[in-house]
């Protein structure tokens, strides 16, 4: 492809240029525009996740040391799992839809008309390299769009992987790989894109975000925080604990919706420790370093920044670290303080910290004067208290008695709030995110009688006001006494004189005797309202 710089295996700000401008060429054609053709493409893509698989457990292991299980699961077959859900109701989602007006344009064709955002770019994450990238991908074909996938650099295997395979199976007159790292990341970032899509952390998101405001280009930002787990002490203590590490451990910790930290009710604090104990020691036996079901931190920096966390605090489950395997063992820390290293930063590691609380509501006003979460975690039996976190926490999603498992479900949408992110994609929210939805009005050319009330010159301006608020507006109910009264009256006046012009129009009686009816009604109210309102 042209632009492709094979010396450091990104793209040239030329190169980049050559290939927005392919892509626009494609895009304005309108060759992706028709159902047949997304459909096609989410066809084709779905081969690639097939062909693909053997050869990704290989990069993934390469890269990072994930269990296979693990692999499949929360990459390969959630990715494929959206690609047969946005297949099966892509028809329904590309049709326009009917918008429900008010009376006074009821007769008038009033639609919103989902049209492609244009050439997009997609900014993959290294935690999951195939399915943080193709879902995404999955919205843009699905809306029509053109697209750039540029996967992360920190897991170079799956990287290439990615592009050879895109290559095999995907119009490249359409949709293309861009490898590279953060200078190629860059260039991308200084032209124009009609929508970016980024997947990362909450800093480096930031720096996307000022780019794209260059441009005004809107964005989708997908990105993390201190996501927290509360335990009250109505909870079923044991259920909460295997669901905690499994979320918390899963892929090494790696992974935007972990459990941050725990908050426990002091009551129960104790026994969930040793349920916590006995959960590590099921899923990754006395050893963990020895577990084929335990993945490693993605690189050195990464292991460092980790490790680092361990300062403050007691650990009282693992804490023995490997340098050379990047190993982290599943840590537990207790007496840990909001002024830790531990709780400065999203964790994206192995490492559970356990604060205590002992009223419900003092935890609440405390997380309230905290950054908002991409998730909160709520465990309870208590449905005033599962109400009362809905109520007062403010995050990207709530999930109660379960970690995780929410994001298997295309039919929620997915995302952040302030500095978690903005935007949501899974399901149709990513057609949704691709998607312009171009408001439609039709209107007859007939009947221009009708307008006179919006036209100059303004005489009789109080009661054409009057009027005019009343057609459009509806707004009988912001009158009280005599005026409600004169405002309902001519709303049902109107509605009468036009029954009846159109009735006589289409010769829907024989003998329309009073066809002055509405007329001369509205004369009536018009004498009225001018002599309340003093006209």
């Amino acid at each position: 492809s042209s632009g492709i710089n094979a010396e450091y295996g990104g793209t040239t700000a030329l190169g980049m240029e050559d290939i927005l401008t392919e892509l626009r060429d494609s895009y304005h054609s309108g060759k992706t525009r028709s159902l047949e053709y997304r459909l096609s493409q989410l066809k084709q893509l779905a081969a690639m996740l097939k062909a693909i698989k053997d050869h990704y457990f290989k990069a993934v292991n390469s890269d990072m040391k994930k269990p296979a299980e693990e692999i499949f699961f929360t990459d390969l077959r959630f990715a494929d799992h959206e690609m047969g859900y946005a297949i099966r109701h892509l028809e329904e989602w590309i049709k326009p839809s009917k918008v429900k007006t008010d009376l006074a344009f009821s007769g008038e064709d009033v639609h919103l008309y989902p049209e492609p955002r244009g050439v997009v770019v997609i900014f993959g994450a290294w935690n999951y390299p195939l399915q943080l990238t193709m879902i995404p991908l999955i919205g843009a074909i699905a809306a029509g769009c053109c697209a750039v996938v540029k996967p992360s650099e920190l897991v170079p295997n799956c990287s290439a992987l990615l592009a050879k395979f895109f290559r095999e199976f995907m119009d490249q007159d359409c949709y293309r790989v861009v490898e590279g790292g953060p200078d190629v990341a860059e260039k991308i970032m200084d032209f124009r894109w009609d929508h970016v899509f980024f997947t990362g952390s909450t800093n480096i998101g930031k720096k996307v975000a000022v780019k794209a405001a260059q441009n005004l280009i809107s964005t989708t930002l997908e990105l993390g925080g201190k996501s927290p787990t509360i335990v009250d002490q109505t909870a079923n203590v044991e259920t909460a604990a295997r669901r905690i590490c499994w979320g918390k451990f899963i892929n090494c910790g790696q992974i935007c919706v972990a459990p941050d930290h725990v908050l426990i009710h002091k009551s129960r604090k104790s026994e969930f420790l040793t349920a916590v104990q006995k959960y590590i020691k099921e899923f990754f036996g006395d050893d963990p370093s020895t577990s084929p079901d335990f993945a490693r931190i993605v690189n050195d920096r990464n292991f460092e920044r980790v490790r680092g966390m361990l300062k403050g605090g007691n650990v009282v489950v693992g804490g023995q670290v490997n340098a050379a395997e990047r190993y982290i063992a599943p840590t537990v820390v207790e007496s840990v303080g909001y002024g830790d290293p531990v709780m400065q930063e999203e964790i994206f590691g192995p490492i559970m910290p356990i604060m205590e609380f002992d009223d419900l509501g003092e935890l609440l006003d405390t997380l309230k004067k905290q950054e908002k979460p991409l998730v909160t975690y709520f465990f309870s039996t208590c449905k005033k208290n599962m109400a009362l976190v809905e109520r007062e926490l403010s995050s990207g999603s709530l999930s109660i008695n379960d970690t995780i498992q929410f994001l298997l479900m295309p039919q929620v949408p997915f995302g952040g709030v302030g500095n978690s992110g903005q935007g949501r994609y899974h399901g149709k929210a990513s057609f949704d995110t691709f998607t312009n939805y171009k408001s439609v009005h039709v209107r007859d050319p007939g009947m221009e009688w009708a307008n006179d009330l919006r036209y100059p010159p303004y005489k009789d301006s109080a009661f054409k006001t009057f009027l005019y608020d009343v057609i459009l507006y509806n707004s009988a109910d912001e009158f009280s006494g005599a005026k409600k009264v004169i405002c309902k009256a001519l709303k049902y006046a109107l509605i009468a004189g036009a029954v009846s012009l159109v009735a006589y129009q289409f010769n829907l009686v024989s003998k329309f005797q009073d066809y002055n009816f509405g007329v001369e009604s509205l004369q009536k109210i018009k004498d009225s309202v001018s002599t309340y309102l003093n006209v």
